[in-house]
Protein backbone atom coordinates (compact mmCIF):
# COMPACT_ATOMS: atom_id res chain seq x y z
CA UNK A 1 0.00 0.00 0.00
CA UNK A 2 1.54 3.61 -0.66
CA UNK A 3 2.95 5.39 2.03
CA UNK A 4 0.55 8.28 3.48
CA UNK A 5 2.23 11.03 5.23
CA UNK A 6 0.48 10.95 8.82
CA UNK A 7 -3.20 12.26 8.87
CA UNK A 8 -5.02 13.16 12.38
CA UNK A 9 -7.45 10.77 11.51
CA UNK A 10 -4.49 7.53 12.56
CA UNK A 11 -4.00 6.57 15.54
CA UNK A 12 -0.46 6.58 16.68
CA UNK A 13 1.18 3.69 18.08
CA UNK A 14 0.02 3.66 21.83
CA UNK A 15 -3.28 4.47 20.59
CA UNK A 16 -2.87 1.39 18.02
CA UNK A 17 -1.38 -0.99 20.37
CA UNK A 18 -4.48 -0.26 22.76
CA UNK A 19 -7.42 -0.85 20.42
CA UNK A 20 -5.65 -4.44 19.78
CA UNK A 21 -5.63 -4.99 23.52
CA UNK A 22 -9.23 -4.06 23.40
CA UNK A 23 -10.04 -6.02 20.59
CA UNK A 24 -8.04 -8.97 22.16
CA UNK A 25 -10.36 -8.98 25.47
CA UNK A 26 -13.48 -9.08 23.24
CA UNK A 27 -12.34 -11.18 20.42
CA UNK A 28 -9.26 -13.51 21.38
CA UNK A 29 -6.29 -12.98 19.89
CA UNK A 30 -5.44 -10.26 17.23
CA UNK A 31 -3.17 -10.20 14.60
CA UNK A 32 -1.12 -6.97 14.88
CA UNK A 33 -0.29 -7.20 10.94
CA UNK A 34 -3.76 -7.64 9.83
CA UNK A 35 -5.33 -5.08 12.32
CA UNK A 36 -2.57 -2.71 10.89
CA UNK A 37 -3.31 -3.27 7.47
CA UNK A 38 -6.83 -3.08 8.02
CA UNK A 39 -6.47 0.73 9.78
CA UNK A 40 -4.31 1.91 6.30
CA UNK A 41 -7.32 0.92 4.30
CA UNK A 42 -9.21 3.06 7.18
CA UNK A 43 -6.71 5.78 6.21
CA UNK A 44 -6.47 5.40 2.95
CA UNK A 45 -10.31 5.82 2.38
CA UNK A 46 -10.47 8.98 4.51
CA UNK A 47 -7.57 10.31 2.35
CA UNK A 48 -9.50 9.81 -0.79
CA UNK A 49 -12.75 10.58 0.03
CA UNK A 50 -14.21 13.15 2.50
CA UNK A 51 -16.79 11.49 3.98
CA UNK A 52 -16.85 7.76 4.08
CA UNK A 53 -20.32 4.96 4.11
CA UNK A 54 -18.69 1.60 5.58
CA UNK A 55 -20.95 -1.27 5.30
CA UNK A 56 -19.69 -4.67 6.98
CA UNK A 57 -21.15 -7.84 5.30
CA UNK A 58 -20.82 -11.32 5.77
CA UNK A 59 -20.52 -13.50 2.48
CA UNK A 60 -21.12 -17.53 2.69
CA UNK A 61 -21.10 -20.58 0.49
CA UNK A 62 -24.38 -22.64 0.05
CA UNK A 63 -24.93 -25.89 1.45
CA UNK A 64 -24.55 -28.47 -1.41
CA UNK A 65 -26.21 -31.68 -0.39
CA UNK A 66 -29.57 -32.32 0.56
CA UNK A 67 -29.48 -33.30 4.42
CA UNK A 68 -24.94 -34.43 3.38
CA UNK A 69 -26.90 -36.86 1.19
CA UNK A 70 -24.07 -36.63 -1.90
CA UNK A 71 -26.79 -38.24 -4.14
CA UNK A 72 -29.19 -35.17 -3.69
CA UNK A 73 -27.48 -31.76 -4.61
CA UNK A 74 -29.19 -28.83 -4.35
CA UNK A 75 -26.93 -26.70 -6.70
CA UNK A 76 -23.62 -25.96 -8.43
CA UNK A 77 -21.79 -23.39 -7.19
CA UNK A 78 -18.29 -22.38 -7.57
CA UNK A 79 -16.16 -22.89 -4.50
CA UNK A 80 -12.78 -21.93 -5.09
CA UNK A 81 -10.81 -19.56 -3.80
CA UNK A 82 -10.90 -16.92 -6.23
CA UNK A 83 -14.83 -16.46 -5.67
CA UNK A 84 -13.92 -13.33 -3.32
CA UNK A 85 -12.14 -12.27 -6.27
CA UNK A 86 -14.91 -12.55 -8.52
CA UNK A 87 -17.01 -11.02 -5.99
CA UNK A 88 -14.76 -7.78 -5.62
CA UNK A 89 -15.15 -7.56 -9.68
CA UNK A 90 -18.86 -7.90 -10.51
CA UNK A 91 -19.32 -5.24 -7.78
CA UNK A 92 -16.99 -2.84 -9.37
CA UNK A 93 -18.44 -3.78 -12.34
CA UNK A 94 -21.95 -3.11 -11.04
CA UNK A 95 -20.86 0.30 -9.91
CA UNK A 96 -19.24 1.16 -13.73
CA UNK A 97 -22.46 0.54 -15.47
CA UNK A 98 -24.23 2.45 -13.05
CA UNK A 99 -22.13 5.58 -13.24
CA UNK A 100 -22.15 5.26 -17.09
CA UNK A 101 -26.06 4.92 -17.15
CA UNK A 102 -26.40 8.26 -14.98
CA UNK A 103 -24.25 10.07 -17.71
CA UNK A 104 -21.51 10.92 -15.08
CA UNK A 105 -18.18 11.62 -16.70
CA UNK A 106 -14.99 10.55 -15.53
CA UNK A 107 -14.00 6.97 -13.61
CA UNK A 108 -16.49 6.34 -10.73
CA UNK A 109 -15.39 6.53 -7.18
CA UNK A 110 -15.36 2.81 -6.58
CA UNK A 111 -14.19 1.51 -2.80
CA UNK A 112 -12.38 0.55 -0.85
CA UNK A 113 -11.79 -3.12 1.16
CA UNK A 114 -10.97 -5.61 3.64
CA UNK A 115 -12.00 -8.88 3.24
CA UNK A 116 -10.93 -12.51 5.82
CA UNK A 117 -11.67 -15.60 5.27
CA UNK A 118 -12.67 -17.87 7.59
CA UNK A 119 -13.60 -21.59 8.38
CA UNK A 120 -15.65 -22.30 11.95
CA UNK A 121 -17.86 -26.15 11.39
CA UNK A 122 -18.80 -25.89 7.98
CA UNK A 123 -17.92 -27.60 4.80
CA UNK A 124 -16.98 -24.25 3.42
CA UNK A 125 -15.07 -21.56 4.83
CA UNK A 126 -17.34 -17.84 4.83
CA UNK A 127 -15.57 -14.10 4.41
CA UNK A 128 -16.25 -10.86 6.30
CA UNK A 129 -15.96 -7.90 4.44
CA UNK A 130 -15.68 -3.60 5.37
CA UNK A 131 -16.39 -2.14 2.32
CA UNK A 132 -15.65 1.70 2.32
CA UNK A 133 -17.47 3.68 -0.14
CA UNK A 134 -17.80 8.11 -0.86
CA UNK A 135 -20.54 8.92 0.96
CA UNK A 136 -20.83 11.64 -1.29
CA UNK A 137 -22.26 9.20 -4.40
CA UNK A 138 -22.91 5.83 -1.85
CA UNK A 139 -24.81 6.94 1.27
CA UNK A 140 -27.14 4.29 2.27
CA UNK A 141 -27.32 0.05 2.12
CA UNK A 142 -30.82 -0.10 0.97
CA UNK A 143 -33.21 -2.68 1.46
CA UNK A 144 -31.90 -5.60 0.84
CA UNK A 145 -35.26 -7.52 0.94
CA UNK A 146 -36.45 -6.29 -2.18
CA UNK A 147 -34.89 -7.71 -5.07
CA UNK A 148 -36.08 -5.53 -7.38
CA UNK A 149 -34.06 -2.24 -6.13
CA UNK A 150 -31.50 -0.83 -7.29
CA UNK A 151 -29.20 -0.35 -4.18
CA UNK A 152 -26.28 -0.78 -2.17
CA UNK A 153 -27.22 -3.97 -0.83
CA UNK A 154 -28.31 -5.84 -3.74
CA UNK A 155 -25.39 -4.77 -6.31
CA UNK A 156 -24.03 -6.89 -3.01
CA UNK A 157 -26.08 -9.71 -3.20
CA UNK A 158 -26.02 -9.71 -7.05
CA UNK A 159 -22.18 -9.59 -7.09
CA UNK A 160 -21.53 -12.79 -4.67
CA UNK A 161 -24.40 -14.80 -6.46
CA UNK A 162 -22.09 -14.17 -9.56
CA UNK A 163 -18.90 -15.10 -7.77
CA UNK A 164 -20.48 -18.37 -6.90
CA UNK A 165 -22.54 -19.12 -10.15
CA UNK A 166 -25.55 -19.04 -8.43
CA UNK A 167 -29.03 -17.16 -9.69
CA UNK A 168 -30.31 -14.00 -8.25
CA UNK A 169 -32.43 -13.29 -6.17
CA UNK A 170 -32.77 -17.32 -4.98
CA UNK A 171 -29.32 -17.34 -3.06
CA UNK A 172 -29.74 -13.75 -1.40
CA UNK A 173 -29.45 -15.38 1.53
CA UNK A 174 -25.97 -16.49 1.24
CA UNK A 175 -24.99 -12.50 2.18
CA UNK A 176 -25.93 -11.44 5.31
CA UNK A 177 -25.59 -7.87 6.80
CA UNK A 178 -25.18 -7.86 10.62
CA UNK A 179 -26.76 -5.49 13.17
CA UNK A 180 -25.34 -1.92 12.61
CA UNK A 181 -23.87 -2.83 9.43
CA UNK A 182 -23.42 0.87 8.29
CA UNK A 183 -21.20 3.38 9.91
CA UNK A 184 -20.59 7.07 8.69
CA UNK A 185 -17.58 9.03 9.34
CA UNK A 186 -16.02 11.61 7.87
CA UNK A 187 -11.95 13.30 8.31
CA UNK A 188 -13.57 15.43 11.13
CA UNK A 189 -14.62 13.10 13.34
CA UNK A 190 -11.94 11.37 12.68
CA UNK A 191 -9.18 13.43 12.96
CA UNK A 192 -10.79 13.79 16.62
CA UNK A 193 -11.03 10.77 17.51
CA UNK A 194 -14.78 10.63 17.83
CA UNK A 195 -16.78 7.86 19.77
CA UNK A 196 -18.30 6.51 16.85
CA UNK A 197 -14.70 6.55 15.26
CA UNK A 198 -13.07 4.19 17.52
CA UNK A 199 -16.30 2.27 17.59
CA UNK A 200 -15.81 1.47 14.03
CA UNK A 201 -12.46 0.69 13.81
CA UNK A 202 -13.09 -1.99 16.82
CA UNK A 203 -15.58 -3.31 14.86
CA UNK A 204 -13.12 -3.31 11.58
CA UNK A 205 -10.54 -5.33 14.35
CA UNK A 206 -12.78 -8.14 14.63
CA UNK A 207 -11.63 -8.87 10.78
CA UNK A 208 -8.07 -9.38 12.58
CA UNK A 209 -8.71 -12.23 15.44
CA UNK A 210 -7.04 -15.16 14.94
CA UNK A 211 -9.71 -17.75 16.03
CA UNK A 212 -11.25 -19.61 13.02
CA UNK A 213 -8.25 -18.61 10.40
CA UNK A 214 -6.49 -21.68 9.70
CA UNK A 215 -3.32 -20.11 8.26
CA UNK A 216 -1.90 -24.19 7.62
CA UNK A 217 -4.55 -24.92 5.18
CA UNK A 218 -2.68 -23.29 2.42
CA UNK A 219 -5.40 -20.61 1.21
CA UNK A 220 -4.78 -16.77 1.45
CA UNK A 221 -7.05 -15.80 4.76
CA UNK A 222 -7.08 -12.07 4.46
CA UNK A 223 -7.29 -8.99 1.58
CA UNK A 224 -7.68 -5.49 1.13
CA UNK A 225 -7.15 -2.91 -1.76
CA UNK A 226 -4.16 -1.37 -2.56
Amino acid sequence: MKEMKPQGYQLNTVEAYCLRKNAEERYGLISPRYLMRSLDVVYSSLAKFSRVCAIRVDLRFAQERWGGDPDLPTCFQRTDPQAITRFIESLKSQLRGEHQRKGRRGEPALFEYVWVREQDRGDYPHYHLVLLFNKDEYAFLGDYRDPDANNMATRIQKAWCSALGLHYPDYTNLVHFPQNAVYAMDRRSATVHSESYLNFLMRIAYLAKKRTKDIADGYRHFGCSQ
